[in-house]
């Protein structure tokens, strides 16, 4: 907490802090849904024991080492997946895959490695799933896991990249997907 000067101050900004952890978790959902993000699948584990799920939070973290962050609910397979296998790969999807987002976002209730079938998967250094035609494919071994109130940040060192490019980018917005060219 910043220094205040005077008690009434310090009052009103402990009042400040209190309204703060109170407010309606939905109006911080609706304000985040303003910031577009692009899709990707999270991906791990090898054949009938593969797990995955849809994220929107992804973002790289160092180049040097190269490591990225992405944000997975504790509740999730994929997480206690991960957990176990201790690598990961994120297939960063093009416009042409929403129907793969949903699938991977539980949105039709296929879970486990179905999430997986009619699409064409690889891998690269550390073994880990990932999709063929991604715009792009990161492969990552699991560097550390920080858990946070209802999610995990996942740490990852990426060991392998594949690149594909060319189609425009699946972003979610609003509650919805966008293509972006």
């Amino acid at each position: 907490m910043a220094y205040l000067e005077s008690p009434s101050e310090n009052v009103q900004a402990q009042r400040m802090s209190v309204a703060t952890r109170d407010f309606e978790g939905a109006a911080f959902r609706h304000a985040m849904r303003e910031l577009a993000s692009g899709v990707s699948i999270v991906a791990t584990g090898r054949g009938e024991a593969r797990s995955g799920c849809t994220t929107t939070a992804l973002c790289s973290l160092s180049l040097n080492p190269p490591s990225l962050i992405v944000s997975l609910s504790k509740m999730s397979s994929t997480l206690a997946s991960l957990r176990a296998n201790g690598a990961f790969g994120v297939s960063i999807l093009a416009a042409a895959h929403e129907e793969l987002a949903d699938r991977f976002a539980g949105r039709n209730g296929i879970n486990g490695a179905a999430r997986f079938a009619g699409a064409s998967w690889t891998t690269l250094a550390t073994g880990a799933p990932l999709l063929r035609d991604a715009l792009t494919a990161v492969d990552c071994s699991v560097q550390e896991i920080i858990e946070r109130h209802t999610h995990a940040i996942v740490i990852g060192e990426v060991k392998a990249v594949r690149r594909n490019g060319g189609a425009g980018a699946l972003v979610h917005w609003r509650g919805g997907y966008e293509q972006v060219e």
